[in-house]
């Protein structure tokens, strides 16, 4: 009878251990997807924060910042519901008094200033944020959050924007392949500027200025070429005159 008790509580026993392993096994694998999910969402939230930051250096509409505002706004909530905490909570409440100034519709400007970049690199990497933007704007309107108006309107100034910026860096990189007397590097330039304008298929005012102001200086490259090619013939054929018409050498 004694050893039955002993048997019996030895399995109890081994039941209770085995059963605990399973709950701690268990809370250990929430508390990792847990901690999964809240680090996948807080990078996401990195790279909104990071697109609001951003958005000061452009002319574009207050909508587009509103836009942002409220997604980073709703990923805190997630992030608080994954791992609730007095941080995040207060991030959610400065995040709600910021968006009861702004308005998802409002399409003016936050700035008409702009300032193109001096280096490759800012170039580069302004261009990358533009098209982070538009990816943004674009995902944010498939799932509905966007009046179609205000996308088409936004996403147009990204647009113009981002051709903005490639068609003045290649204008500035032919000025001053020009002005080192690089003809042919000038000219390679210009033409890409063109390029790059002609494939979007929009028209304006800027495009049209450009694209005229292009072709001046192309056609004023291909005289200069075709004079100095011209300059070169004659000398070779001057120097072949003087050469034929040399005394001839006694040996």
């Amino acid at each position: 009878m004694v050893y039955t008790i002993i048997i019996s509580l030895i399995i109890l026993l081994v039941l209770m251990t085995v059963m605990i392993s399973a709950v701690q096994q268990y809370r250990q694998k929430q508390n990792l997807e847990r901690r999964q999910r809240f680090a996948k969402i807080r990078a996401v939230l990195d790279q909104v924060e990071d697109l609001i930051n951003i958005t000061g250096y452009f002319p574009i509409g207050k909508s587009v910042y509103a836009l942002l505002n409220t997604r980073a706004k709703e990923l805190l909530v997630s992030m608080n519901e994954v791992m609730p905490s007095d941080a995040l909570k207060d991030r959610i409440s400065e995040y709600e008094t910021r968006l009861k100034g702004l308005d998802l519709n409002d399409t003016s400007l936050i700035s008409e200033d702009f300032e193109l970049p001096q280096n490759d690199k800012q170039i580069i990497a302004m261009i990358n944020a533009l098209k982070r933007l538009r990816s943004a704007l674009r995902s944010e309107h498939a799932k509905g959050r966007v009046d179609t108006q205000v996308y088409n309107l936004e996403d147009q100034r990204l647009q113009k924007l981002q051709l903005k910026i490639s068609v003045e860096t290649l204008i500035k990189r032919g000025e001053n392949a020009y002005n080192s007397n690089m003809l042919g590097s000038a000219r390679q330039y210009y033409e890409k500027a063109l390029r790059t304008i002609d494939e979007h298929t929009y028209s304006d005012d800027y495009t049209q200025q450009r694209h005229e102001k292009i072709k001046a200086s192309l056609e004023q490259i291909t005289s200069e070429l075709r004079d100095a090619n011209s300059n070169d013939a004659r000398k070779r054929k001057s120097d072949e005159l003087e050469e034929l018409f040399q005394p001839k050498k006694k040996w």
